[in-house]
């Protein structure tokens, strides 16, 4: 006998690199998202959310599997998911709920079209750039979509923007050559940028991987927009933003077309609404760019579950700043809200309680990993961040629980310090909290499920990565 479901129609719109607080509901004066707050308005914002990996392969592979990045084969751009992994789109079919993609993918080692009825993608997949003109047709081809779709049974839909992405283009443009600043160019006045973020001057006490990746002359990580940017004035550090907000509203109205298509189709009272980042953008905090970074900027993203209508219960309008969400959360809320059956061995939860005001047990705090070796861990109080050493001889299993190879570590009071400017790691007085956050790591890692990254691309990027972090540590060593 056919399965009877009476669950709504799930329609998820991500955002790429929008941190969480690049939406002028949040009290963001920089920012106008009108589109977005009609969300937060018709909704609950979930304030304490994150990314499982502050990178665009990594946090969608983990909303597409419910797993961390250590343990679906894909911990940085360029990973391959494991073949043996089911997809959020292959799980859905197999139940019978229709599962349809418009825009962006890019979960390196899966291919979309085999696991979605494509909508849009290009005849080749969207990369990292072109949102201005991805991005609108991929609105159109959802707003075909609602407005033709008749079929009875609820459908997930999917719907990813580029942008704000393409502020990543707008450091590149900056690689190679001398651009003036906007005030020179007459493009805005100084009054127009916002100003510098509270931790542009930031506490140099970072990790290993931290320092190789992303500071120094030749960073592993878009080193020629770095030193493009190394004589760069307050102005246009304050520029930056600035653009990151504009592209920020572009994706804004893209969001609003899509509303407004839901509106006026017959889906509209029976269509669950999220919203989510998949990382943030840095433009300047911590006196860098783009994410790659555990810090607040890069790792914290909007998460938003809505209903423009009145029939599903949504405790709309609501702020939810007791709960930490993860990107494994995703995948195991649309299938609750679905009536699908979840695999055995996802790491997150539904957060379809939390919506609907029921009372739930929720883990109090968050985990995140970064750049294969490093890890962040939240909680109420404090933010912990660490690393471990690479391996003398590489494996290409992701590490974790290693107390013995734990490298350098941050620590931050998130309530007296919100913009992380003191790393307290060095403070005597903070030793028992430390060690209790590395029980706590260790723990969480035990329940992971890690698995060897598959072979070719990616062992080669561990292979180049650890070579220059081993040479860095025998300086640090010496």
């Amino acid at each position: 006998m056919r399965k009877v479901r009476e669950s709504p129609n799930v329609l998820f719109i991500s955002t790429d690199q929008q941190t969480w607080d690049a939406v002028s509901a949040y009290g963001n004066p920089h920012v106008n998202t009108p589109n977005i707050d009609r969300l937060v308005e018709h909704g609950v914002s979930f304030m304490r959310s994150y990314c499982t990996d502050p990178v665009c392969a990594a946090a969608r592979a983990s909303w597409m599997t419910g797993l961390y990045t250590s343990e679906n084969g894909v911990p940085f751009n360029g990973g391959l998911m494991h073949d043996d992994i089911p997809d959020l789109g292959q799980i859905l079919e197999q139940d019978g709920i229709p599962a349809y993609h418009a825009g962006k993918w890019h979960v390196d080692g899966r291919e979309v079209r085999t696991s979605f009825r494509n909508l849009y993608q290009g005849k080749t997949d969207i990369g990292a750039s072109g949102g201005e003109f991805h991005d609108r047709v991929t609105v159109r081809a959802a707003v075909d979509f609602l407005d033709h779709h008749q079929g009875g049974e609820p459908f997930y839909l999917q719907v990813h923007l580029v942008n704000p992405h393409e502020i990543c283009e707008y450091g590149h443009n900056h690689a190679f050559k001398i651009i003036p600043g906007p005030i020179e160019q007459d493009i805005v006045e100084e009054a127009e940028l916002p100003p510098l973020p509270p931790n542009f001057v930031y506490d140099n006490r970072e990790t290993v991987v931290q320092q190789v990746f992303r500071r120094g002359e030749r960073p592993l990580i878009h080193a020629d927009n770095k030193n493009g940017m190394k004589n760069w004035t307050e102005e246009q550090w304050r520029f930056m933003s600035w653009n990151l907000y504009r592209y920020v509203e572009d994706a804004d109205q893209n969001i609003g077309v899509i509303l407004n298509a839901l509106e006026a189709s017959r889906h509209f009272e029976n269509t669950l609404v999220v919203l989510c980042g998949d990382h943030g953008e840095a433009a300047g905090r911590h006196h860098t760019f783009q994410k790659f970074a555990l810090y607040e900027e890069s790792i914290r993203v909007p998460t938003i579950i809505a209903s423009l209508g009145d029939n599903l219960k949504v405790n709309k309008g609501t702020f939810d700043r007791d709960h930490f969400v993860s990107g494994v959360d995703i995948l195991p809320t649309f299938l609750d809200y679905l009536e699908v059956k979840a695999p055995s061995n996802l790491q997150g939860k539904s957060l379809r309680p939390l919506v609907e005001g029921r009372a739930v047990e929720w883990p109090d705090y968050a985990y995140i990993e970064s750049n294969y070796w490093a890890r962040a861990l939240l909680t109420d109080s404090y933010k912990y961040v660490t690393e471990y050493r690479p391996k003398k001889v590489e494996d290409y299993l992701p590490q974790g629980p290693d107390p013995d190879s734990l490298g350098h570590e941050q620590l931050f009071d998130l309530h007296e310090d919100p913009w992380e400017t003191k790393n307290l790691a060095f403070e005597p007085s903070m030793l028992n909290v430390l060690q209790d956050f590395r029980t706590r790591l260790f723990e969480h890692e035990r329940n992971l499920h890690r698995r060897p990254l598959r072979e070719g691309g990616p062992r080669k990027v561990v292979d180049a990565w650890g070579d220059a972090l081993r040479s860095r540590w025998q300086q640090v060593d010496s």
